[in-house]
């Protein structure tokens, strides 16, 4: 008898996040032509689709746009008895074709505020005690000096919006922050009024806004979130595209799962990944060797 993620026929099942179709399907047939005696078969429905097919062993892997929520991962760690392991595979995508985007703060586009660094976008967005909550308190002057920062953005249920609260410091949001479930709807908020500062996908922006450049650090050079800033780790609020494999109790990993994120770390598949369309960027050199180390420590 198979393994549950194996169909009677032996193919194997790889259940999860659908904008990474393009890449598995170039990942397979790299991996068949390696080895010719394995067949897959994508199901590939949505990133939260893929957290509890792990945990029943019904997938192979869990290919996923965001992290498991907290709630995945307790679901998971009770049917399993261990967590999960995840592995970054991809940086996300500037195209607009792309679900998956690194997040960006958006200004009216004619707002004149520079830059901002993480400590006050932090001071910004949370119930800080030391908090912002006017356009002069960073640095504009004149009319904009006594002006309201009207604050929006993405939900804290959300992937993005749990994203922001932990760059933030997992702190809560501060008063008057308005919530939306989707990012067109937060950079529609931004672009109807002119005091406004969101967060939302890089990707998702339109003429009326403008992105705002971003440093770690007030001393480190702002970045708007270009292809080559990304791929070099200069821009603050990058994502990725991910795997989760099981383990065992020994926190070792199915050596096929092991084997088939290891080619999707290998130059060939990366390029593959690179390759696949929907622009999302290969992992820099720094970054592979990051987790295919990680990846050996499961063997």
């Amino acid at each position: 008898m198979g393994a549950p993620y194996q169909n009677s026929d032996g193919v194997i099942r790889i259940i999860g996040y659908n904008d990474m179709q393009g890449m598995l399907v170039r990942i397979n047939a790299l991996f068949q032509r390696l080895h010719p005696e394995f067949r897959f078969e994508l199901i590939l429905k949505g990133t939260r689709t893929a957290p509890g097919a792990l945990a029943r062993g019904t997938s192979l892997l869990a290919p996923m746009g965001a992290e498991f929520s907290d709630a995945e991962l307790a679901a998971y760690m009770k049917q399993t008895g261990t967590a999960p392991v995840m592995f970054r595979v991809a940086h996300d995508s500037l195209n607009p074709a792309a679900l998956s985007a690194p997040l960006a703060i958006f200004v009216g586009a004619q707002n004149p505020l520079p830059h901002l660094n993480m400590e006050q976008l932090a001071r910004v967005f949370t119930a800080s005690p030391h908090g912002m909550a006017t356009w002069g308190q960073l640095g504009l002057d004149g009319e904009w000096a006594s002006r309201p920062i009207h604050l929006c953005g993405l939900a804290p249920s959300t992937a993005l919006g749990r994203l922001m609260q932990r760059r933030l410091g997992d702190q809560p949001f501060a008063k008057g922050f308005t919530a939306f479930q989707q990012s067109r709807d937060a950079v529609e908020c931004v672009a109807a009024d002119p005091l406004a500062i969101g967060f939302a996908a890089i990707n998702r922006g339109v003429p009326a806004v403008r992105v705002v450049p971003l440093s770690e650090h007030e001393e480190d050079a702002p970045s708007s979130g270009t292809r080559e800033d990304i791929v070099t780790n200069r821009y603050p609020l990058d994502r990725y595209l991910l795997i989760y494999l099981r383990t065992d109790a020994q926190r070792k990993a199915n050596p096929v799962a092991r084997e088939y994120l290891r080619l999707m770390l290998s130059y060939e598949g990366q390029q593959a990944i690179a390759n696949e369309g929907l622009g999302y960027l290969p992992l820099n050199a720094r970054e592979r060797a990051e987790e295919l180390r990680r990846l050996s420590a499961l063997d």
